[in-house]
C-alpha cells in the first residue's frame, strides 16, 4: 500500500468514525429536544469541520516518516487486502526481513527497537502461522520413539493435532475477516446493504412514484441499482424531507444499514434538482425537519412501510 493511500484511509475512517459518533448523539438529543438536537448538530459540524482540517495536517506529516513497521499501518495492509493467514505471514516476514536490514545500518534508537519488536510480535500471534517442522519434531521427540508402536501413535498424535491445528486458524481467520467487516461497517460500506425482497422493491418503487420523491417515475431496477451502489447516474430528488423519511423508515426497521446517509453520499446515490450532490449534511438536516412535511405525505410513507414490512 501506498503511503498516501494509507494516509487517505486513514483520515476518511477517522473523519467518518467522528461524523458517525455525532450523528448518532445528534439523533438521541433530536428525539429527546428537537431545538437542543439542530443546536447540537450546528456546533458539531462547525467543529467537525475545524478538526477534519486539522487532522490534514497531521496526516500530512506522515509523509516525512517512516511508518511502515506501526502497527496501525502493517494492520491496515493486512485487512485491506484481505489476507490470508498464509498471506499475512509471508507479509509479516518481508516486513521483518526489511527491518532487519535497516537495523544493519544502526540508525535506529533502542526505543524505537523495542516498539518495532512488540510490534511484529504481536502481529505475528494475531496473524502468524509459524509453526515448527516435521524434522523439528522427529528431532526433539528421537528419545521418546523406542519402538515402531510407540513411533506409529506418536505420528497419530502429530496428525491429529496438525488438523486440529488448522481448524482452529480457519476460526481464527473467520473471526478476524467477522471483525474487520464489523469495524468497517456503516462507515465504508459499499451498498446499503439491503435485505428487501423483489415484492417489497415493488412496494418500494410505488411509494416512491405515488409520493414523487424523485423528479421522474423509476422502476425496480432503479431502486435495485442505487440500493445496490451499481447505478450509472444518481436519481434526482424533488424534496430531501420525503427522500430522508422514507430511507429513515427503511433503516428503522433494518431494512437497510444504519449509516445510509454515510452511503449515499460516498457513493453519489442522489442529486439535487439542480443537479448538485445530495450530502449526509443534508439528509440529517431535512430528517431533523421531517416534522413539517405534509401529513398525507407523511400517511402514505407509513402505510407502505407497514406494508413493506408484513410482506416478509
Amino acid at each position: 500500500m501506498k503511503k498516501l493511500d494509507y494516509i487517505r484511509l486513514s483520515h476518511l475512517e477517522a473523519n467518518q468514525k467522528i461524523w458517525d459518533t455525532i450523528t448518532e448523539r445528534y439523533i438521541a438529543l433530536k428525539q429527546k429536544n428537537r431545538v437542543t438536537g439542530i443546536l447540537w448538530i450546528t456546533v458539531a459540524s462547525i467543529v467537525f469541520g475545524c478538526i477534519a482540517v486539522l487532522s490534514w495536517f497531521y496526516f500530512l506529516t506522515m509523509l516525512f516518516k517512516d511508518i511502515r513497521f506501526t502497527q496501525h499501518y502493517m494492520r491496515t495492509v493486512i485487512t485491506i487486502q484481505n489476507m490470508t493467514a498464509e498471506q499475512a505471514n509471508k507479509y509479516l516476514d518481508t516486513c521483518f526481513s526489511d527491518y532487519k536490514n535497516r537495523l544493519s545500518y544502526g540508525n535506529i534508537p533502542m526505543k524505537e527497537q523495542k516498539q518495532i519488536e512488540a510490534t511484529f510480535e504481536l502481529l505475528c500471534k494475531e496473524f502468524g502461522t509459524l509453526k515448527p517442522t516435521l524434522t523439528q519434531i522427529v528431532a526433539e521427540s528421537n528419545s521418546e520413539l523406542k519402538t515402531i508402536s510407540n513411533y506409529t501413535a506418536w505420528k497419530h498424535t502429530v496428525e491429529k493435532s496438525e488438523i486440529n491445528r488448522k481448524q482452529q486458524l480457519q476460526d481464527e481467520q473467520a473471526k478476524r475477516k467477522l471483525s474487520a467487516h464489523n469495524r468497517t461497517k456503516g462507515r465504508m460500506l459499499d451498498s446499503f446493504e439491503s435485505v428487501l425482497t423483489e415484492n417489497q422493491l415493488d412496494l418500494l418503487v410505488n411509494c416512491c412514484n405515488d409520493i414523487q420523491i424523485f423528479t421522474r417515475n423509476i422502476e425496480a431496477h432503479d431502486i435495485t441499482d442505487i440500493l445496490a451502489c451499481s447505478h450509472n447516474e444518481p436519481l434526482p430528488v424533488n424534496v430531501n424531507k420525503h427522500l430522508a423519511v422514507l430511507f429513515d423508515k427503511l433503516r428503522e426497521h433494518k431494512l437497510i444499514c444504519t449509516t445510509w446517509m454515510s452511503v449515499a453520499e460516498r457513493r453519489n446515490c442522489f442529486v439535487s434538482k439542480q443537479g448538485k450532490p445530495i450530502t449526509s449534511k443534508h439528509l440529517s438536516t431535512a430528517l431533523s425537519t421531517s416534522s413539517l412535511i405534509k401529513r398525507d405525505i407523511e400517511v402514505t410513507i407509513n402505510e407502505y412501510i407497514h406494508s413493506i414490512i408484513d410482506s416478509e
